[in-house]
């Protein structure tokens, strides 16, 4: 399957990923407010630190690896019984350790039926697979399943959650939008792979696992331990204030690495075949596609974040404004670190040095958690987010240069923020006009994008958007056919 068919598919699937979780943040956010909301967000928070643990870093591999055998029938099978036998392994040992924690220690006893059910979630997180159809190009299965399950999910929300007592119901919903999903991979892997049980070598895969634990173990930390800590240090007051600005921000980064996930298969398939012009290439179009959409959410998000948060979530949370705006350029840096970590570091073999960026990272926002949060509990927890996702990115753009000879073209990053400035007159006189904060965000989002297209398209004759809206053109118009880019 094309590229070009891939990135769709995937973008349904990351649409279906955001749409849901900010149509059901808006409806669940005013029925059961900040601090249920801020409860379960730290339950989820909490029981995610433990799946970092059971994937004990096999999604990072496997997406690799398996690209790189995917033609080789044998091998294919061989690697895949290997690396999914591991996850079972990891799995029912965390599980264990999850248990014991909660079960031996009293501060869980007042929500225990919902860690319990968090502990379901964490035991399956073996056939969390996505990591294995991303390797074989699978995303048309994955934006399938996705719009179903959140689709039910979504009415089931509607349905039975309707007052702040509904806080349970509302996370079993939440829960079932995942093991839904999991429990689909499953019933869908048996047409795609043999399982090997004998001749199997699992410990050849352990050094690069533990190297890829450690990197995904310090990722998760610094973007999760800012809901822990500040549901410890502050309240779930604070963390329903900080989640919601956070969660804005957030939802919209999947898009913005929609097409480095696309990409990562043909990458790595290009490095082992040594096909260094069409890596350029692959490059080149993931850096333009972070300018050219990253750059001007991240202005938007800036500019209208009490409009957008008081539209989606209620008077309620407009005291996380001031999160917000800190955390905006966060699809910016998270957008960069995934295209110098996981499409070339990672890709390349030096998961040690991305490994290094994270654990800097995991550090700075640690240190900068502990401070701030006494202080000026969310907002803190803000800067420690952003400051943490910058010095993942500058290492492992450090790392990138320093050992890979790829140049990337900065001048588009430049201009693509030049562009963006144009926003703030809007911003004013739209806030100076209108009292509607609906109504101002409905009319900023198409105005600011009409602004920077023209002034890219038009003026700056930006190349790389006129071949994507070329590649929109030719991929309606040939519903059968393959561009290859």
């Amino acid at each position: 399957m094309s590229i070009q068919k891939n990135l769709f598919h995937n973008i349904i699937f990351l649409l279906s990923n955001i749409l849901f979780p900010l149509v059901s943040f808006s409806y669940a956010s005013r029925i059961i407010g900040p601090e249920g909301y801020g409860k379960i967000q730290f339950i989820i928070g909490f029981t995610h630190y433990f799946i970092i643990f059971a994937a004990f870093g096999v999604p990072i591999l496997g997406v690799r690896e398996i690209a790189k055998v995917r033609h080789q029938k044998d091998k294919f099978n061989t690697l895949f019984s290997e690396l999914f036998f591991i996850n079972i392994i990891s799995s029912i040992l965390i599980t264990s350790i999850y248990f014991g924690v909660i079960f031996t220690f009293n501060w869980f006893k007042e929500d225990l039926d919902l860690y319990i059910i968090a502990g379901v979630y964490l035991f399956s997180s073996f056939s969390i697979l996505e990591w294995f159809f991303n390797g074989v190009e699978q995303f048309k299965f994955l934006s399938i399943r996705s719009v179903i399950i959140k689709s039910i999910a979504f009415i089931s929300l509607v349905l039975f959650v309707k007052t702040k007592q509904d806080i349970f119901i509302y996370f079993l919903i939440t829960i079932f939008s995942i093991l839904g999903n999991n429990i689909w991979n499953l019933i869908r892997l048996h047409k795609l792979v043999s399982l090997r049980f004998t001749n199997l070598n699992l410990k050849q895969h352990l050094p690069v696992l533990f190297t890829l634990f450690g990197t995904s173990l310090s990722i998760s930390i610094y973007t999760i331990v800012d809901t822990v800590l500040l549901g410890f240090l502050a309240g779930d007051k604070s963390v329903g204030l900080y989640t919601a600005a956070v969660r804005i921000n957030k939802l919209l980064i999947p898009m913005i690495i929609a097409l480095g996930t696309v990409l990562i298969p043909r990458i790595a398939q290009y490095i082992e075949n040594k096909e260094k012009h069409q890596l350029k290439v692959m490059i080149d179009t993931s850096f333009s596609f972070i300018c050219i959409l990253g750059i001007p959410i991240a202005f938007g998000l800036f500019l209208f974040s009490q409009e957008i948060l008081i539209s989606l979530s209620g008077s309620e949370f407009q005291n996380a404004s001031g999160s917000m705006q800190i955390t905006a350029p966060l699809i910016i840096l998270i957008g960069l670190a995934h295209l110098f970590g996981f499409q070339l570091l990672i890709p390349f073999g030096l998961e040690k040095k991305y490994f290094m960026a994270t654990l800097w990272g995991m550090t700075i926002s640690i240190i900068l958690n502990i401070i701030l949060i006494p202080q000026i509990k969310d907002l803190g927890t803000a800067i420690a987010t952003l400051s943490g996702e910058f010095v993942v990115m500058f290492l492992s753009l450090y790392f990138v240069n320093k050992h890979l000879e790829i140049k990337f073209p900065w001048k588009m990053f430049f201009n693509s923020i030049a562009t963006c400035i144009l926003f703030i007159p809007i911003a004013f006189t739209l806030k100076y006009l209108l009292e509607n904060p609906l109504i101002i965000v409905i009319i900023a989002v198409p105005m600011c994008a009409f602004v920077f297209f023209f002034v890219q398209v038009f003026i700056l004759k930006n190349i790389h958007i006129l071949e994507f809206i070329q590649y929109l053109k030719n991929y309606i118009l040939k519903k059968n056919g393959q561009i290859s880019v």
